[in-house]
């Protein structure tokens, strides 16, 4: 007896469910069992009302460990940076941080779904916004409230994108990440 395969389609849809659980969850900002429930329900719902292209040249990948470390690092960074905002409307303008700049950041993945979480997980985060993203690989436009420099909010979202490209990119995407990452350093020497 064979074991059961699940198709990649399927695998997708249940990646995409999972995906609007967890931010169903984080929006509503209450993990209780009656709003992971409803979250779980529409959130079937809508993966079954609208289904996802199976176009095959984007595909789901999730490596589960990958995975979590990035949700327990997302979920630490929203703590840090919740902290940070409400210290920005707390504190008197005289000691404000708030220097708020647009910064045009290229992503190097050439996946539409890696850039749109990315993209989210940058929305998602107190003080930063995603304004814009055009082409492809994307060049995503960032709000960021308290700006340093462009190199540094470029360092930050590389570093995201590093983080969700493991533990969501395909084998080939998780490479070409590794590789343009070498080629910065040897240019930086």
């Amino acid at each position: 007896m064979t074991a059961p395969t699940v198709r990649p389609s399927t695998l997708g849809r249940g990646a995409i469910a999972l995906w609007l659980v967890v931010m169903w969850v984080l929006l509503w900002g209450d993990l209780t069992l009656p709003n992971v429930l409803s979250g779980t329900v529409i959130a079937i719902a809508l993966v079954v009302a609208f289904p996802p292209d199976d176009t095959n040249d984007d595909p789901v990948v999730v490596r589960p460990i990958k995975a979590l470390g990035f949700l327990l690092w997302f979920l630490w960074a929203l703590v840090l940076t919740n902290v940070a905002v409400a210290k920005e409307v707390l504190a008197p303008a005289s000691r404000s941080d708030i220097h708020p700049a647009v910064v045009a950041v290229p992503l190097r993945t050439t996946s539409g779904r890696l850039a749109t979480l990315v993209a989210n997980a940058i929305t998602l985060t107190p003080g930063t916004l995603t304004i814009d993203a055009r082409g492809r690989p994307a060049v995503l436009f960032v709000h960021v409230l308290s700006f340093e420099s462009v190199e540094a909010t470029r360092a930050e979202v590389a570093d995201l994108e590093r983080r969700i490209v493991e533990a969501f990119g395909t084998d080939a995407e998780v490479a070409r990440l590794g590789a343009g990452a070498e080629a910065e350093e040897a240019d930086a020497s």
